[in-house]
């Protein structure tokens, strides 16, 4: 409640600023003067553009990064234009500037690194040479630019200061989800696994009690589904004491799964299995399947923006004897003609590393298809059941 309230302030102190030091600019340029010079007209309706385009980025904050371009490519293009033709105008744009200021902080403080620097140089370029472009150089605009330059200090400052306090504060929530996840994997090791060994350990000795009787079937059933559930629980605290991964909540069954993790998701061919809803999936499986899915896609659109098919496949399959869930992620980003990508990757990685601890295995790298060349990230998780009957066995691999 305090940051909006604090945001919502210093919106309405940007936007007057803003109007405030164009409003001197019109009195100053349009209405004081005898004579309206069409360079002061220019000059003026440059700081209300870029102004204005101070004001949009709040309201089209993924498109940051072109409006920032924009304002700097008109600013540059005005003090060119004025170096080279000199028009007479009145001595002018502190508006134009404290938009550039801005519009430098935010740059700063919203884009990645590369894009920031490029930033804090052109936004540097643009208003501390536009006095001294636009007006001549004298005293007055080599002090002016002087002032400018503290203005331009001050706003990357701000910018690295408002970065810096984001990244401090996305570490202490990453840190406080770590101290929840390794509070839940201790319960759960201590509370939950004791009690289901408990339950595992009584059956077996219920087995040896009952070694003769009708109850025997039942009680291995038993046994079984508690190991079952004891390494469920097992894995499932692995997952949680590594920081470097998430167990994605899903909601519904496997489909839901894989559903969701594609929406969002254009250019997406589905392909499903026929009966993939009926298929026994254990819980940690069905939110892997969503991880590698989802981590799948978000590298396509990162690393192969220009990928005309993308293609995610699920399907049971046998595989020496085993009954394994086949997950496919395909795209044609790596054409002939490119250079080979690395598999790696964070994402990647640690979702490697949680595949195998349920026994099955990761692959990502360039298909083998002889006729389409492309990317593939293939999981192959094991299914309950172990070992396929033999009537399966000759099943698609």
């Amino acid at each position: 409640m305090i940051r909006r309230s604090l945001g919502r302030i210093l919106v309405v102190l940007e936007v007057v600023a803003l109007v405030g030091f164009n409003g001197d600019e019109a009195v100053r340029r349009l209405v004081l003067r005898d004579q309206v010079t069409p360079g002061g007209v220019v000059f003026f309706g440059t700081g209300v553009v870029i102004s204005a385009l101070v004001l949009l980025r709040r309201r089209y904050p993924g498109a940051i990064g072109e409006l920032i371009a924009s304002a700097f490519a008109l600013s540059l293009i005005c003090s060119v234009a004025g170096f080279f033709v000199k028009p007479a105008a009145p001595f002018g744009g502190d508006a134009e500037t404290l938009a550039l200021a801005v519009l430098i902080g935010a740059g700063c403080h919203r884009l990645r690194s590369v894009p920031a620097a490029v930033v804090v140089i052109v936004g540097g370029l643009a208003i501390v040479t536009a006095p001294m472009l636009r007006y001549g150089r004298n005293s007055t605009t080599l002090t002016l630019a002087v002032l400018w330059t503290i203005l331009w200090g001050c706003s990357v400052a701000i910018g690295l200061m408002l970065r810096d306090a984001d990244a401090r504060r996305e570490a202490a929530l990453v840190a406080a989800r770590n101290r929840e996840r390794l509070a839940l994997a201790r319960e759960l090791h201590d509370l939950v696994a004791h009690h289901i060994t408990g339950v595992v350990v009584r059956t077996q000795a219920a087995q040896v009690v009952l070694a003769e009787g009708p109850e025997q079937e039942l009680l291995r059933e038993i046994e079984g589904a508690g190991a079952e559930a004891l390494a469920a629980v097992r894995r499932l605290v692995t997952m949680l004491r590594s920081p470097e991964q998430t167990v994605p909540l899903t909601s519904g069954g496997l489909v839901g799964a894989v559903q969701s993790a594609v929406d969002g998701h254009a250019n997406v061919d589905l392909r499903l299995a026929p009966g993939l809803e009926e298929l026994p999936v254990a819980p940690e499986t069905v939110s892997t399947v969503h991880g590698v899915v989802l981590e799948s896609l978000t590298n396509a659109c990162k690393h192969a923006p220009d990928a005309r098919k993308v293609t995610v496949a699920v399907e049971p399959t046998v595989r020496q004897g085993k009954v394994l869930l086949r997950v496919e992620v395909w795209n044609d980003g790596l054409r002939p003609g490119r250079t080979r990508r690395s598999a790696g990757g964070y994402g990647l990685i640690g979702m490697g590393e949680r595949i195998d601890a349920l026994g099955g295995t990761l692959t990502a790298g360039e298909a083998d298809d002889d006729e389409e060349r492309g990317w593939r990230v293939l999981a192959e998780l094991p299914l309950p059941g172990g070992v396929a009957a033999e009537s399966d066995k000759g099943t698609k691999p």
